[in-house]
């Protein structure tokens, strides 16, 4: 059946066979009422009496990049997953809006090599949304000019800070030599998948003091040492866990181990080492397991090193208050120092 749109002094109608709507003012809202509309009237047999081909023409004019059909039938996508109901249908926001695409260039011309679930966690976390999926973040990345992304590539490549080979050539460099024969040339055990412990004080401190010699520090935390170095260098944990033939949680495992283990002794240097007369505070939005919280940041105005951190379930006025509380032993311990 051959539906055929009638436009006048900014209005519409449809017309097919004998039969047309009234005039309607010609804005997006009603095309898409009137497409969802006569796709839920049917025939006598239980179907529709018009196809979302037929209904195309609604919207072919309006935009030359989307198909037609494939623009009605998303409009009853849409409607359905509403509930069927039109007022919630015409009042629902776009997720990828003006202000998603900027979140996603902004991110992109700080990253413009990130992948598409970097971006999503990002954007998600710095819009405080969590409902943008990887397909929003795709769409939002086909508005986004290259002629930005491209400057921003250049600026880095002048500046020194683009080295986007590097872990590429080093994953490659590990498939093409086993960890275990770089291990038997350097006199260095592979650490076990299971039971390998690497908080031994003794061990990590000789690790922050300065010319020991290697071979007095276990083999198994030297292989730790270097997957940190690796991951830090942008080595992904699951390059490095088929490297070491173990699960790259593992790996994760012993990353963070060996950092939760060395902050102490370095947070004890940075404290010693900064005078805080002045200090700047921050708090940056964090998401855990579906909930917001705040991290909480203190720097030493002088020498921009962190001197004490949190994460609170609030930005209150008593969260406020309970940093200054955490601030006070450190202001004290550098008063009696001077």
């Amino acid at each position: 059946m051959a539906l055929s749109v009638v436009k006048e002094d900014n209005r519409f109608q449809v017309e097919w066979q004998g039969y047309s709507t009234d005039c309607l003012p010609d804005t997006p809202s009603n095309r898409k009422a009137v497409a969802v509309f006569l796709r839920l009237l049917l025939d006598e047999g239980g179907k529709p009496v018009f196809t979302f081909q037929e209904l195309s023409v609604l919207f072919d004019s309006d935009n030359p990049r989307v198909r037609g059909d494939q623009a009605s039938s998303q409009h009853m996508e849409d409607f359905r997953e509403c509930g069927c109901d039109f007022l919630a249908f015409l009042k629902r926001k776009r997720k990828v809006d003006s202000e998603v695409v900027k979140a996603v260039s902004q991110e992109l011309l700080h990253d413009p090599l990130a992948g598409i679930g970097e971006l999503q966690q990002r954007v998600n976390a710095g819009m405080r949304r969590d409902d943008l999926s990887e397909a929003n973040i795709k769409a939002a990345l086909d508005q986004v000019s290259c002629q930005q992304v491209r400057g921003a590539i250049q600026r880095q490549i002048a500046g020194g800070e683009a080295h986007y080979q590097e872990e590429y050539l080093l994953e490659e460099k590990m498939k093409s030599t086993e960890a275990t024969a770089i291990g038997q040339k350097a006199g260095i055990d592979i650490p076990e998948s299971e039971g390998m412990s690497i908080s031994d004080p003794t061990s990590i401190r000789k690790l922050v003091t300065p010319d020991i010699k290697v071979t007095s520090i276990k083999n198994p935390l030297r292989w730790v040492v270097f997957c940190m170095v690796l991951y830090y260098e942008g080595v992904r944990l699951s390059a490095l866990g088929r490297w070491l033939r173990v699960h790259k949680t593992t790996i994760l495992r012993w990353i963070l181990g060996l950092a939760l283990a060395l902050w102490p002794i370095v947070y004890r240097w940075i404290v010693d080492s900064v005078k805080a007369r002045v200090v700047y505070i921050d708090e940056k939005w964090l998401k855990i397991r579906g909930k917001w919280y705040y991290w909480f940041v203190v720097l030493d105005a002088e020498t921009g090193l962190p001197i004490l951190a949190s994460l609170l379930a609030s930005r209150s006025k008593w969260a406020c208050r309970w940093m200054g509380k955490l601030m006070q032993p450190i202001l004290q311990d550098n008063a009696l120092q001077r």
